[in-house]
């Protein structure tokens, strides 16, 4: 399966767009990394710095790495900025 994973209050614990100061949620990074060792595509995909136009590539990655995260791709501030996803495919963190 191809699988996008949000990160922000998804696989980490934000306030606001300190993304600086991300703190990892490791029981939720153990789950997608599980999806990742059973041989699905994890693709992270974040909207940090689609409103403010700052690269976060480099900081977000770092990050990823630090928190043992394995994935296959990163995209960064190319996921429109948007309240709510509704999605027939969508599933919350807490039903992996």
């Amino acid at each position: 399966m191809n699988i996008y994973v949000d990160i922000d209050n998804t696989i980490c614990k934000t306030q606001g767009m300190d993304y600086a100061d991300s703190t990892p949620i490791k029981e939720n990074i153990n789950k997608i990394n599980k999806l990742y060792n059973e041989g699905n595509e994890i693709n992270y995909w974040s909207a940090r710095g689609s409103v403010s136009k700052i690269d976060f590539y480099d900081l977000t990655h770092n990050q990823l790495k630090q928190w043992g995260c394995k994935f296959h791709s990163l995209s960064v501030g190319e996921k429109p900025p948007y309240d709510l996803l509704i999605c027939d495919k969508t599933l919350r963190i807490e039903e992996i």
